[in-house]
């Protein structure tokens, strides 16, 4: 389908809706600094809160909350975008207690911030990629932001991570917070594995 014509390259501008996207960032430096059992307690409140306001969604009917965090087909249905984002956050983070537990936090990183700040700068770019709505700009500002903040985990590694998982969130147009982490992680793991590099 070409970009035009995709419904998802519909520009819905909801920017507080990105902004709780990028606070993700704090999840692995949580579990760095404090513990992965503080981060868990930080995800499960993420969740309650999230059901909660899923539960209700079908009584709130001037959509004040609704309008500013959820896209236009999650006002009917269940969410499950962010449902996915939390999903992929436990994940990670079960992971990191049996694989390079860095990697996995920077690949939280990518999905936070990477996916988080590209439609914020897309919006302002001008150079399309082929066959996507998504822009040179944007993409190339997550890289470099989630590259930037993940060295704090892994090191240069953390822009393999970054270019992987940008990537894929150029490449595919649905669920992309299942994707865009788990690409990250598994291009992190092989190049680490490959050219033996310590984190």
């Amino acid at each position: 389908m070409a970009a035009h014509n995709n419904p998802l390259c519909v520009n819905e501008s909801l920017p507080l809706r990105k902004i709780v996207h990028m606070s993700g960032v704090a999840v692995p430096f949580i579990a760095d600094i404090y513990g992965r059992e503080y981060a868990a307690l930080a995800l499960a409140s993420a969740t309650l809160i999230f059901l909660i306001m899923e539960v209700i969604k079908p009584a709130e009917k001037k959509w004040y909350v609704y309008g500013l965090l959820w896209r236009n087909r999650e006002k009917e249905v269940f969410a499950l975008d962010p449902f996915f984002y939390i999903l992929s956050f436990f994940v990670l983070l079960g992971l990191s207690y049996f694989v390079n537990e860095g990697i996995c936090y920077a690949s939280m990183v990518v999905l936070a911030l990477g996916d988080g700040v590209a439609p914020l700068i897309g919006h302002l770019g001008k150079l399309k990629l082929p066959g996507s709505c998504k822009t040179v700009e944007g993409t190339t500002g997550g890289i470099i932001l989630s590259s930037i903040v993940g060295f704090y985990f892994v090191g240069a590694l953390a822009v393999v991570g970054s270019v992987v998982g940008m990537v894929t969130e150029c490449s595919i147009s649905r669920h992309d917070n299942l994707f865009i982490p788990f690409a990250a992680l598994v291009a992190m793991l092989l190049v680490r594995v490959f050219f033996k590099i310590n984190v």
